[in-house]
């Protein structure tokens, strides 16, 4: 984290108030913001961001609702970094110019304008989006708002509404993400903030790893954050006690009573009569949108990423699943060891290895129902024939369980590299090499080909097993992520087999666990069963 410079400090301020020194203080007493009734008025933190200023770590990725007050809190938290340590650079990041001119002039620039120490500092602010601090010494600091990265030595970078910067330029997004962020030294500092827009995306994709993963354990990963309207103090207690009266006479109040019954049940989250009539306030000024009101104004992480309503899994049923913290041992996550009375499979998914889609393993316990998921592997950067390993050494480690990697693409060569180093690999019967041969033996022996291929007509067979198995609830099904993946896959992709690589969201472990779940019919005493391709 970033130390404050105190002899710098105490070289401006001489003999000074020495409660310049604490950063703390300082942001309570020093800085002045614009309040939701355009009143000048001097910065508090708020709930919220007292809450994320204990909680932070150095890379922090947040998920919010509106009114949190978010990006006023880092202008001025920014801002006072950028004041109190020499060759400081701090960049932060707007969706669009237009908001980027915005919040310079708005936060930034009101800030330094109301400044009560502005005779310590000699500053240029002739651009329009970036004050210029010169220190008298040679030394400078800086603090830039723009709707783009660039290259710079930045001790901190903060991105405002990502969720819409990806969304309306995708491009621009992966660039800052791939361009401005890798190059940020050690103990450097980068948030990202935005309300979710839609489940895919670049934003969803880096939020959900970070959340399913939890605590981070090094300095450049993130930290995932979530604030729903539920921490929203300030405007819940602006609801008056003949506004709560009237919407529990009101036509809706069930609607709203039976989703707030839900919500405890599933979740363990209390709302009071204020909460929900504020929350159905809210409502009623999205012209009664379920969808619109859940992303704006999110209750649970899930809600905010809430997307089309054509998906392939039953909602209710996956928001009764229960996310367990797997044992973590490299890219796997076990669930439940290997016990000498189980029965094993496991399925794979084959990726390129080069920082798109994900490798992917599910293991299975199908000794009897519900069937257990026991591990789990991810990992997108693994080539394909170093995954053959992977799979190897917890094949061996759960019994010589059965392997059915996915064929297609790049899994002939993880299949072929693991019937190298592996005994128990699914074979299928090859019936049109069968054909050839007919003619010309009497009883030919058969030949097999190895892996699990993936068809137009086989993948929307093992989908939609898959989905009636989670309905009927035969499979528990226990790892944050392919719990994410199955809330957010899409009916659409049902038919898709050629990789997008426009696509973010490639839903691997579902193909993982899919391939795992038709093992269940193709053992005979642990062993594999033939299977006919369809000519």
């Amino acid at each position: 984290m970033i130390e404050t410079d105190t002899k710098q400090i105490q070289n401006l301020v001489k003999d000074k108030d020495k409660r310049l020194l604490d950063k703390e203080w300082r942001m309570s007493h020093l800085y002045k913001i614009k309040n939701k009734a355009g009143e000048r008025v001097t910065f508090k933190k708020n709930r919220v961001q007292e809450h994320f200023e204990k909680h932070k770590h150095t890379f922090n990725i947040m998920v919010k609702s509106r009114q949190h007050g978010v990006t006023t809190y880092e202008a001025i938290d920014m801002l006072d970094d950028t004041l109190f340590n020499r060759n400081f650079e701090a960049l932060f990041i707007a969706h669009t110019k237009e908001d980027a001119i915005k919040i310079f002039d708005n936060k930034v620039k009101f800030a330094w304008d109301n400044f009560p120490l502005q005779a310590l500092y000699s500053i240029d602010a002739n651009r329009s989006n970036e004050l210029k601090v010169n220190f008298g010494d040679k030394t400078f600091s800086y603090i830039t708002v723009a709707n783009s990265g660039r290259s710079g030595t930045y001790r901190r970078v903060h991105i405002s509404e990502f969720a819409k910067l990806c969304k309306m330029y995708p491009e621009r997004a992966a660039e800052i993400i791939s361009g401005t962020i890798p190059t940020l030294p050690m103990g450097a500092r980068c948030d990202i903030e935005g309300t979710a827009e839609g489940e895919t995306g670049l934003f969803a994709d880096m939020f959900w790893e970070s959340w399913n993963r939890g605590e981070p354990e090094y300095p450049n990963q993130f930290k995932a954050h979530f604030y729903g309207w539920l921490w929203d103090d300030e405007q819940i207690a602006r609801v008056e006690d003949t506004q709560i009266e009237s919407f529990l006479k009101s036509e809706d109040f069930k609607t709203f009573e039976d989703y707030r019954k839900d919500i405890k049940e599933k979740r363990k989250i209390d709302i009071n009569d204020r909460e929900l009539t504020y929350y159905y306030m809210k409502w009623i000024s999205l012209n009664k949108s379920w969808q619109v009101l859940r992303q704006e104004f999110p209750t649970t992480p899930e809600e905010a990423f809430i997307g089309s309503g054509n998906k392939l899994f039953d909602q209710d049923k996956i928001a009764q699943l229960q996310p367990k913290e797997g044992k973590r041992e490299g890219d796997w996550l076990i669930y439940e060891d290997y016990n000498r009375f189980g029965r094993y499979v496991m399925g794979a998914d084959v990726a390129e290895g080069v920082g798109q889609d994900s490798s992917t393993a599910v293991i299975l316990n199908i000794e009897k129902v519900p069937y257990q998921v026991v591990a789990t592997f991810k990992n997108n950067n693994i080539e394909p024939d170093q995954f053959a390993y992977e799979l190897n050494k917890f094949g061996h480690r759960y019994g010589t369980c059965l392997i059915a990697p996915e064929i297609n693409s790049m899994g002939h060569t993880t299949v072929s590299k693991l019937k190298e180093i592996y005994p128990n690999v699914y074979k299928e019967v090859d019936a049109r090499k069968n054909l050839e041969v007919k003619s010309r033996y009497t009883n030919p022996i058969k030949t097999f080909k190895y892996g699990w291929r993936t068809t137009g007509s086989s993948k929307p067979i093992m989908l939609y097993d898959l989905n009636e198995a989670i309905n009927n609830e035969e499979i528990e099904v226990n790892d944050k992520t392919l719990i994410t993946e199955l809330r957010t896959y899409d009916r659409e992709n049902i038919s898709q087999i050629r990789f997008d690589e426009k696509q973010t969201k490639h839903w691997d472990l579902i193909m993982a666990l899919g391939i795992a779940y038709q093992l269940r019919s193709k053992l005979v005493r642990g062993r594999t069963r033939a299977y006919k391709i369809p000519s």
